[in-house]
């Protein structure tokens, strides 16, 4: 891949560091739901939640890097979300190492992180990123956290209540 600027090269880290953190979301809800059925898998949840966490981290850099450079505006509605998704992942792994597995927090970290980056794969979309056509991957990116959301809620809530 050929990237003719900086602030193109930064545009694109930005949304490939995210669709990597997407990934790492998944991974630290699988691992999450392994915990909540097997204390034993506590351990496996941290790393996962401290990868997507860092992950996550890096993604914000690239994210204010792209803001930075390429002029972006962002909307403050869609910045409070945001943020508060970042407070949710970055202290994520504190919770896996210090509070039980039937916590509600727990819940509120997959479902709020998981509907910021739904409605981003919306947003996406729909064209409301600049320098960022709309694709189907967004789509396949909405299904997995729309399917992330029933199995995590099968798993906690229904089977292993």
């Amino acid at each position: 891949m050929h990237v003719d600027s900086l602030n193109e090269g930064v545009r694109l880290a930005a949304r490939f560091s995210g669709r990597s953190s997407f990934l790492a979301y998944l991974v630290a809800v699988v691992f999450l739901i392994r915990w909540n059925r097997r204390e034993a898998a506590r351990e496996e949840g941290f790393l996962a939640a401290l990868f997507f966490a860092w992950m996550h981290l890096l993604h914000f850099g690239f994210l204010v890097a792209n803001v930075v450079l390429n002029g972006i505006e962002p909307e403050i509605t869609k910045a409070i979300g945001g943020a508060l998704a970042y407070l949710l992942i970055l202290t994520q792994p504190w919770r896996v190492r210090r509070v039980h597995a039937k916590a509600p927090m727990h819940a509120v970290f997959v479902y709020f992180a998981g509907l910021v980056m739904g409605l981003t794969f919306l947003a996406r979309y729909r064209g409301e990123f600049p320098g960022a056509p709309p694709d189907d991957l967004h789509l396949a990116g909405m299904a997995a956290v729309v399917l992330v959301f029933v199995w995590y809620t099968y798993q906690r809530f229904i089977k292993y209540k």
